[in-house]
C-alpha cells in the first residue's frame, strides 16, 4: 500500500475515537501506530495474535464476524 494508507511505526499515527482492527496480527509497530486511538476493537481468528492484548477483542473469522456486524447495525 502507499505510505498514506501503513498505520504504524514506519507509517502514519491515528488517533480516532473508534477503531476497529480486523484480521491485523498486531505487530508493535502496527500497535505503536494505533496508540492513539480511545476505543479500539481487534478482531482475529488466533486467539494469541499480539492484537489481542486490547481490551476488546472477537475471536473469530474476520469475514464472518463483520457479516455479523454489518448485519446488526442494518437492523
Amino acid at each position: 500500500l502507499e505510505y498514506r494508507h501503513q498505520i504504524g511505526q514506519t507509517g502514519v499515527s491515528v488517533s480516532p475515537r473508534l477503531l476497529v482492527s480486523i484480521g491485523v496480527s498486531g505487530a508493535i509497530q502496527h500497535l505503536a501506530g494505533i496508540g492513539g486511538a480511545e476505543c479500539i476493537i481487534a478482531i482475529n481468528e488466533d486467539p494469541d495474535a499480539p492484537i489481542s492484548v486490547l481490551p476488546i477483542k472477537v475471536v473469530g473469522d474476520a469475514v464472518e464476524v463483520v457479516e455479523e456486524l454489518l448485519a446488526q447495525l442494518e437492523r
